[in-house]
């Protein structure tokens, strides 16, 4: 049997999730990351945290996979909305994400 790993970086949390060719959820895994409000209206995250969270969720999913792991034949990521990152000329993140649901800028 083929499988798929699934990974949506969520607000709250990255989730990952492995399926069969049936459409049959084998497993999944979520690591929650914190959103940093520091005023109010203020909704941000830092990009690191993300990118700790998934590896580690795909690790410990490939970790609890009974099969084969060359079974595994794609890779989907789906990702938070509108939200912004800063890099600077070599690509190192700025400052920390501002998310989609941050409302400063509303009146």
């Amino acid at each position: 049997m083929k499988y798929a790993i699934g990974v949506d970086l969520g607000t709250s949390a990255v989730k990952v999730l492995m399926m069969n060719q049936k459409g049959e959820v084998v497993n999944e895994v979520s690591k929650a990351y914190p959103l940093i409000q520091e005023k109010s209206g203020y909704s941000e995250q830092e990009p690191k945290e993300w990118v700790e969270k998934t590896t580690a969720a795909l690790k410990d999913l490939v970790a609890q996979f009974d099969g084969d792991v060359t079974d595994i034949e794609g890779i989907s990521f789906s990702g938070q909305m509108h939200g912004l990152v800063l890099l600077d000329e070599n690509n190192e993140v700025l400052r920390n994400a501002i998310l989609w649901n941050d409302t400063r800028t509303t009146e």
